[in-house]
């Protein structure tokens, strides 16, 4: 527990920086909003190109683990999805943000350090690669559900509005770019090298920041809290289980098992709040997952390291 506790205890820490913040009138809405305008605008898409076009496009053209990893999570995908848009009558924005959160670990910033904490160095790979197939699929899906219902203008788009919604989006085409470039197996020049270092990392306190200057105004209506814990259940529990399932029908190597189990059992990532926010869908309930699963996370993530 101790080495998960590690990795996880700053994310708190930042968090309630956050909290305090916005409770003491250090900051304000329009702070806030600032913040994640900054996330979502210039941070977040300078970590999104380097991780994906750092990454070999062998690994991202990997058809096994592609089946594995993203598949196990778009099939979860679909099934909250469709849970909460027909059985809950959620609209379209609000059940794809669920989805995404049910779906999207925070592989990035806990699930790498983790890793490499309990495994061996090329055993973190896992995390390295689901951090960008998460984005080149889950978020490129999540948006164009969004945008297929008018994103925050609340009025359906055609195919071209769809299309222009997604290729509009930084984090989209941050993600198309170093995918590009690690087709084309470029290397980047050190001063941009030297940006994206220096810009990129600042995405996750900035995103958790943002996130515990949310949690002061509470969690929104009962109804959504109900929402949030079956979102928190969905991830931490039902996609290890899917993963564990779809591991015994397409085998990895054995010496990735393990860490794709773990991957599958991260918290929800910061990013979906990023999102949430940005289209102003499900904000204080998405805050709350990510919180909350974070929190669970430390047993959950204990017990499967144990029980592995």
């Amino acid at each position: 527990m101790e080495m998960v506790v590690g990795v996880a205890l700053p994310f708190f820490a930042v968090l309630m920086c956050g909290f305090l913040a916005r409770r003491l009138r250090i900051l304000d809405d329009y702070g806030v909003r600032g913040l994640n305008a900054f996330v979502y605008w210039f941070a977040l898409p300078a970590l999104l190109f380097w991780r994906v076009a750092e990454t070999p496009f062998s690994r991202l053209s990997d058809p096994t683990f592609y089946l594995v990893y993203e598949g196990s999570g778009l099939v979860l995908y679909g099934l909250v999805f469709a849970l909460v848009h027909l059985v809950l009558r959620r609209s379209r924005a609000e059940s794809a943000l669920a989805a995404l959160a049910s779906s999207w670990g925070n592989v990035g910033y806990m699930g790498v350090p983790l890793l490499l904490a309990a495994y061996a160095p090329e055993q973190s790979m896992p995390a390295v690669i689901a951090t960008a197939l998460d984005n080149i699929v889950l978020q490129t899906l999540t948006v164009a559900v969004i945008e297929s219902g008018g994103g925050t203008r609340g009025k359906r788009l055609g195919v071209l509005g769809i299309l222009r919604g997604i290729f509009t989006n930084p984090l989209i085409v941050a993600v198309i770019a170093g995918f590009v470039v690690a087709f084309l197996e470029l290397e980047l020049p050190s001063p941009i090298l030297g940006f994206l270092a220096l810009l990129g990392p600042a995405s996750g306190p900035g995103a958790l920041f943002a996130l515990g200057a949310t949690l002061t105004g509470g969690f929104g209506p009962s109804r959504d809290l109900g929402l949030a814990a079956k979102i928190v259940i969905a991830k931490l529990v039902g996609l290890p289980a899917l993963m564990m399932l779809t591991l015994t029908l397409v085998p990895l190597p054995a010496d990735l098992v393990e860490p794709t189990l773990i991957t599958a059992a991260l918290p929800t990532a910061a990013s979906v709040f990023v999102l949430a926010q940005r289209y102003q869908v499900l904000e204080r309930p998405i805050a709350l997952v990510v919180f909350a699963s974070h929190l669970l996370a430390i047993a959950t993530l204990t017990g499967l390291l144990v029980l592995l």
